[in-house]
């Protein structure tokens, strides 16, 4: 479901001509608000319809998971330990706070503290189409064109590899997965016999390398065209999340919501903090917060160059990550929904699921892939019009169905996808770039990092 954006095309390659105008669509009465399906369904209200009280703030309608919310209890002071941590990680997404867990099991007597900037995990952790797949033939073909065969066999092992670790750690039943295996199809049949044409080899070399015979296999789905991939799934990105920053609590990681970097140097972190006020409910006030801690680790993935930029002494593009902006949107229930299951179109670029009833459709940034690069959430007008004509001409949805949310998430696109794990400067580590394969290999590489990072001086 995600593919690195190229300043060259790969082939092969297929990119369906859509008509210009999308037949039976309303998507008037559609919302693009500041969170995903899966957030409202876990952080917030399970009804995707219902409006929000505008008098609530984000903290207000979420299940607390942590104590440590800007409570009386906790209130930031500079001079006192609290803001001196032994380890200090920023970005409260899959691998900010995989990061901040393993760490703390590891050196239980350590302080660790979490910082996020929003009243939830924001960026692409919950803002995503909630698969866990490790790539298709096209997309594993397209890469081949920028990569070496070996780089991109061990690309997907790292991803298989992965999202068992992730299972193991977080039970299926607590993040929704579903072992449905994943389905690429296909609307040019010389696309798809150049795919088809490679199965085999694949095949050979991932048995070879993870203990699995006939990963794809050709079928075909709703009349089209299809390569079966058997070992993905899909999860509720909500809940794994929600797992995870429990296991972090429980552990004894201190949570800080609302808290946005303004400062980053080593050993010195300055924060805006956004509380409730005590005299006016809903409405924030900021506050200055200074952290002075004796380990940082940046975990903000898409956001990660906005944040080297405030670092003195280092080029704004040290990691080289780029923003990468996504676009999802999901229906209103359809009867009869012809779509179940998780599958691919075109490298990779475009997604698509069943909710039950509804349809989850995202991706497209292939065809605005400059305006994509941006940490800025929306959504593109062009995108969301070629996905509506998508689900009309392609996937031939029945008439009259409706959008009935729509959201942006942020990933970060690292170099060949190969994500950025390395100490910065002196006592200060990055973990960003994960490529849009944040679900398969966060947590690991989080797990991995903590490793590499050694014990605490």
């Amino acid at each position: 479901m995600s593919h690195d954006a190229k300043s060259k095309k790969a082939k092969p390659t297929e990119t369906k001509s859509l008509g210009a105008k999308s037949v039976g669509t309303n998507i008037q009465g559609s919302r693009l608000i500041e969170e995903s399906f899966w957030e409202r369904d876990v952080w917030g209200d399970a009804d995707v319809s219902h409006q929000p009280d505008p008098n609530l703030t984000p903290e207000s309608t979420q299940e607390p998971i942590t104590i440590h919310e800007g409570s009386s209890d906790h209130q930031p002071d500079t001079n006192t330990p609290t803001n001196s941590p032994d380890l200090l990680v920023i970005g409260g997404g899959i691998v900010g706070t995989s990061a901040a867990l393993f760490y703390k099991r590891a050196y239980p007597e350590q302080h660790v503290v979490l910082l996020e900037r929003g009243g939830k995990p924001t960026g692409a952790s919950t803002r995503n189409a909630g698969f866990a797949c490790i790539g298709s033939i096209s997309e594993h073909q397209a890469d081949l064109q920028e990569a070496s065969r070996e780089l991109v066999l061990d690309r997907i092992c790292h991803r298989y590899e992965g999202l068992k670790f992730l299972r193991n750690t977080l039970p299926d039943t607590e993040i929704g997965y579903e072992p449905c295996g994943g389905i690429e199809i296909f609307t040019d049949r010389d696309t798809f016999r150049a795919c088809e044409a490679q199965i085999g080899e694949w095949n050979r070399e991932l048995a070879a390398r993870m203990g699995e015979r006939e990963v794809y296999r050709v079928t075909t789905v709703n009349g089209m065209d299809a390569i079966e991939n058997r070992v993905e799934g899909a999860l509720h990105s909500g809940l794994m999340m929600k797992a995870l920053h429990r296991r972090a609590d429980e552990a004894g990681v201190e949570t800080r919501w609302h808290h946005e970097v303004t400062h980053l140097s080593p050993g010195r972190v300055e924060v805006s903090q956004a509380e409730r006020s005590q005299s006016e409910r809903g409405q924030a006030e900021a506050n200055r917060v200074v952290f002075t801690p004796s380990r940082i680790l940046l975990a903000t993935n898409g956001f990660t160059e906005t944040l080297v930029g405030k670092l003195a002494g280092t080029q704004a593009s040290a990691t080289g990550i780029r923003p990468a902006r996504g676009t999802v949107f999901v229906t209103r229930p359809i009867p009869n929904l012809p779509w179940r299951g998780t599958f691919h179109y075109h490298e990779g670029y475009v997604y698509f699921r069943n909710v039950g009833d509804r349809l989850v459709l995202g991706g497209a940034r292939h065809i605005a892939k400059q305006d994509e690069e941006t940490t800025e959430f929306g959504v593109h007008p062009g995108i969301l019009t070629w996905l509506t004509q998508f689900a009309d001409q392609v996937l031939q949805l029945p008439r009259g169905w409706q959008i009935e949310q729509q959201w942006s998430g942020i990933m970060g696109i690292a170099p060949q996808k190969e994500p950025i794990v390395r100490e910065l400067q002196d006592r200060l580590w990055v973990a960003a770039g994960l490529s849009g394969m944040g679900v398969a290999i966060g947590m690991k590489l989080a797990r991995d990092l903590v490793g590499l990072m050694g014990e605490p001086h």
